[in-house]
């Protein structure tokens, strides 16, 4: 996609004041087409497509990304006037960064994970994939809380989104693994758990064994639940 004449509306295919509903339509159609495991499959289109989906799905990340847009010529296109955004205080801002840093890392890492479950299950990538999203958003939450406590665990300034990420991720685990446990684990739990540790695994790639040590390792919320790894 070329920045200069096409933006993530574009390459969904919707206008710039679509819903919801129609963005998520459009990127399921879009993403069929596209999916590198497909004939027609090109794996730099579904990239594009990825993008796209990250930062219009989320309310925050659509209003600041369509004030970076030029208004549009056509009157007939043109969305609603948003209202204008509170001005951030030099620390509301850095943390607001790293809220969406975080998230972006969840996402990539969740995404990546219900793709190599899928493949490994031999399963359609949607079965993993539906659990992304909700997963994923989570990791935003609380940021300035997990950012002290990824500081207290010594993580390096470059460090501090990808730690809170994975701090986002174990307190996640808790109450999925307090919700399960009396339960015997049917499949859509299993997958769930097997997704949480594909997640963190894929996360604490990015930083030393002493720093994921200090966050508390991977929780193995399958093994939890069933005595099995990965």
């Amino acid at each position: 996609m070329n920045p200069k004449t096409s933006s993530f509306y574009d390459r969904l295919g919707v206008a710039r004041n679509a819903t919801r509903k129609i963005l998520q339509r459009a990127y399921r159609r879009e993403a069929l087409r596209h999916h590198p495991d497909r004939q027609t499959g090109d794996a730099a289109a579904m990239g594009e497509l990825n993008d796209a989906w990250f930062v219009l799905s989320d309310p925050v990340r659509r209003a600041a990304y369509d004030q970076t847009l030029e208004p549009e010529t056509s009157r007939r296109h043109t969305p609603p006037k948003s209202p204008q955004a509170p001005k951030l205080g030099r620390k509301a801002a850095w943390f607001e960064g790293l809220k969406l840093q975080a998230i972006r890392l969840g996402y990539e890492a969740a995404l990546s994970a219900s793709q190599a479950l899928a493949r490994r299950n031999n399963v359609q990538h949607a079965t993993y994939e539906l659990l992304v999203e909700e997963i994923a958003e989570s990791f935003g939450d609380r940021i300035e809380d997990r950012v002290r406590l990824a500081r207290k665990a010594g993580a390096a300034p470059l460090d501090l989104a990808l730690a809170a990420a994975l701090i986002g991720l174990k307190e996640y685990c808790l109450p999925f693994l307090e919700a399960s446990k009396d339960d015997n684990a049917d499949q859509a739990t299993i997958r769930t758990a097997q997704l949480l540790d594909r997640i963190w695994d894929n996360l604490a790639h990015g930083i030393s064994r002493d720093l994921e040590t200090a966050l508390g390792g991977n929780p193995r919320t399958l093994r939890a639940l069933t005595g099995r790894r990965v």
